[in-house]
Order: structure tokens, then C-alpha cells, then sequence
């Protein structure tokens, strides 16, 4: 079960996101509609759902690169474990699940939830629709807290060039110095096809509360693609 900061009530309207899926700005958003809303609503349960493998990419390198903590942690309880690169970390999961590495922020979205069903899915990287969704049931007008920075710091997104490198492959060092640079690659540059597929099966209980979501139409074709692909 999800730590209780991550489950908001609105009255009977529950709302659910987990660490390094909007947590913060949900549960923010979420007091203010409760603290001023004027209307009644139904007995609701929605989740803000990030992307599994942008989730994973984010984790690592705020957790794993930008803090030293995590990673000392993981290295006390398992000093043999190879943490040093995005791949040694995706192998580490692969291979060990969740043996030695940070569980609040890396384990699956759907398992830390005790409810089988939520009557809508969200995206956690577009908080928008969940802002315009809310602020209608309960008669608000309260803005998003936006926290989500997106998938590169600001300099990137305007157009930097970056070198040509595998950021898979790079050490902690140098994707910090490329962090505090602005130049930090795309997510999705950090996946070979056999890095992906090992992320798919760490996470596939998520893509399968994605599969049945689309079947049971709690979210539509064009959220799961962008929740599920890469």
C-alpha cells in the first residue's frame, strides 16, 4: 500500500500518484480543491500514472546520480551490486528485483495500491486533464502546483547540441556534470532494445494495469499509447 501522503481524499473522491509520478503536485492540488470546492462529488478513485520507462530514467537520475544517499544505502546493504551506469542499474533490477535498490521510488506504480480498480487513469508528465477534471466535479478554479519539469533541464529543450554519447553507458560523474550543464539526453536516448525489454518485465505489472485500464475504456487509446510506448 501506497504511503498515505500519496493517496489525497477530496471528500469521497480519491486520488493516488506515486513517488517520481507528480506525487508532490497532486497532493498539493489536492488540499486546496478540498480546503475550497463547493460541490458535493461522487465516490471517485483516480490514479496519476506516469510512463514506466520515463519513470525509471527520471528515478535513476535524480535518486541514483544527483544524490549520493540512495545509492550508498544500496551499496551498504549489497556491496557486490554494479550501480555505477543506467545499465548496471537496469541489470541490478533485472537480475535482483528490488533486493538492494531504493523501493519507494522504483517499485511499480500499480502494486503500491491495495485497490484493484480506479474508475480513470491520468498522465503524470501532463497534470492538465486532471486539473480541468477535478476543478468540474468540485466547482474550483485551483491551478496545478506544476512540478514536472519534464524529460531534459531547459537548456536542452531549447536546442542544445549534445555529443554524441550512449547515455546508457556513462558513469554517475559525468550524466551529473551533463545534469548541472543542461544537457542531459532524452529519456528515451537511455534505452538500447535489450535495456527496454529488462524494464518492460521489472514493470510489467504496470503495463498490465495499462492493458486492462484500455479495456475496461478508464483511459483511451491515444494515454495508453503514450503511457506504454517509448
Amino acid at each position: 500500500m501506497a504511503p498515505r501522503a500519496l493517496v489525497s481524499h477530496i471528500d469521497r473522491l480519491v486520488l493516488c500518484a506515486s513517488p517520481k509520478a507528480a506525487c508532490r503536485s497532486v497532493a498539493d492540488f489536492a488540499w486546496e480543491v478540498e480546503r475550497t470546492r463547493t460541490l458535493p462529488v461522487a465516490r471517485q478513485r483516480l490514479i496519476v500514472f506516469r510512463n514506466p520507462l520515463r519513470r525509471l530514467v527520471s528515478a535513476y537520475l535524480n535518486k541514483y546520480v544527483e544524490h549520493r544517499r540512495y545509492r550508498e544505502v544500496s551499496l551498504r546493504l549489497c556491496p557486490d551490486a554494479r550501480l555505477e551506469t543506467f545499465a548496471d542499474f537496469v541489470d541490478e533490477l533485472h537480475l535482483h528485483s528490488f533486493r538492494c535498490v531504493d523501493k519507494v521510488h522504483f517499485k511499480p506504480q500499480r502494486s503500491r495500491y491495495r485497490w484493484k480498480r480506479f474508475d480513470r487513469v491520468f498522465d503524470a508528465d501532463d497534470l492538465e486533464p486532471l486539473c480541468c477534471y477535478v476543478n468540474g466535479l468540485c466547482g474550483t478554479e485551483v491551478a496545478m502546483p506544476f512540478r514536472v519539469r519534464g524529460d531534459r533541464p531547459a537548456a536542452a529543450r531549447a536546442g542544445v547540441e549534445l555529443a554524441s554519447v550512449a547515455p546508457a553507458q556513462l558513469g554517475r560523474d559525468e550524466l551529473r556534470d551533463l545534469i548541472k550543464g543542461g544537457h542531459c539526453p532524452p529519456y528515451a536516448s537511455f534505452y538500447t532494445p535489450e535495456l527496454e525489454a529488462k524494464a518492460r518485465q521489472i514493470y510489467r505489472k504496470d503495463y498490465r494495469f495499462l492493458d486492462r485500464s484500455l479495456q475496461r475504456a478508464r483511459l483511451d487509446e491515444a494515454l495508453h499509447r503514450k503511457l506504454s510506448g517509448l
